[in-house]
């Protein structure tokens, strides 16, 4: 087995001109081949010995564990001198650096098949343990890796749908949660209020008719969840897209969870979400909503339309004052 993986390597170590004549016809996650395997090997070390059921025997979970100790001996002796990426360098040991290998090809499993949500199953539970038990800056380390997007999906720490906020500003890759056809420009900064009665009813009939506001903080996460479905990254990089606040994404996020999840109701908001995604998906033609906000940001109605619709109007008397030409400009576009 370490020889058949051994040979692999080396294949894609030293291409072959037909190899790299039929490199477009690669999949991404064989073109991120040796990333991948490096990324894969570092999660079975740093998540052992969680990671040993993928040693396929005895005598190679022992090298590694072996390996494990040895590292872990080192890790914890480092000297104010030692640089970080020491700490993460290969085995010096032919065998151990094989059995880490073989370990970490397992995990990766077929990468020609359609393996998404098997190996974000297999990988959740290490990456867990990996970045539960060593410093805070691992999982970053992890984003920064140039991976496969298949990988970059399964490593992914996700709360309520969305990928975990904190320390994903230096990612290398914002790998879209799922395969969908419509773009982030598709995606409106509010949900219009059709899509919400369309898809929404099973949550918008368990508020007070009277709350103005838990919809309108609904049609906002929604949106934000279909960025990030599309798109990748977090919610205050998707905010950012979308031309909201950071502040007021986080408002809207905080009502949504203070109302769902008492009662166990957030897994609603993602089906209405998915079902919103899969309608997109199905739609020949889009709405481009991008363009409708890079053109709302620096437009504004021109004085000499506003002048005819302030006709008789004394509040309106000074047509050229900002005061006037912002909330007009709001009203015609609303």
């Amino acid at each position: 087995m370490m020889l058949a993986l051994q040979r692999r390597i080396d294949r894609h170590l030293t291409p072959t001109k037909h190899s790299r004549a039929t490199n477009d016809d690669c999949s991404k996650s064989e073109q991120h081949f040796i990333a991948d395997l490096i990324a894969a090997a570092q999660l079975i070390r740093l998540s052992w010995p969680d990671s040993a059921r993928l040693a396929p025997s005895s005598a190679v979970a022992d090298l590694i564990s072996r390996h494990v100790a040895a590292w872990t001996a080192l890790r914890g002796d480092r000297s104010p001198g030692r640089r970080v990426r020491d700490a993460w360098a290969a085995p010096q040991d032919p065998a151990e650096c094989g059995a880490l290998l073989l370990a970490a090809d397992t995990l990766l499993g077929d990468r020609g098949q359609e393996d998404g949500p098997a190996l974000r199953e297999r990988i959740q539970p290490l990456a867990t343990a990996a970045f539960t038990r060593n410093e805070a800056n691992t999982g970053a380390a992890f984003r920064r890796m140039n991976v496969s997007p298949d990988l970059s999906r399964a490593l992914a720490q996700r709360s309520l749908g969305f990928n975990r906020a904190g320390g994903h500003h230096h990612a290398k890759q914002h790998v879209s949660s799922c395969q969908c056809h419509f773009g982030i420009e598709h995606v409106p900064a509010l949900l219009p209020e059709a899509w919400i009665g369309a898809h929404f009813g099973d949550l918008s009939s368990l508020w007070d008719p009277k709350d103005a506001w838990k919809p309108r903080h609904l049609r906002r996460v929604a949106s934000l969840r279909l960025v990030e479905m599309a798109g990748g990254g977090t919610w205050p990089q998707r905010a950012a897209i979308l031309g909201i606040p950071w502040i007021t994404a986080q408002r809207s996020l905080t009502v949504l969870k203070r109302s769902l999840l008492p009662g166990g109701l957030w897994p609603l908001l993602d089906t209405a979400v998915e079902s919103v995604a899969q309608g997109l998906d199905a739609e020949a033609l889009h709405v481009d909503f991008a363009t409708r906000r890079r053109t709302l940001s620096t437009w504004q109605i021109p004085v000499e339309d506003l002048v005819p619709l302030t006709v008789g109007l004394v509040r309106f008397a000074n047509v050229e004052s900002p005061l006037t030409r912002a909330p007009v400009t709001a009203l015609m576009w609303a």
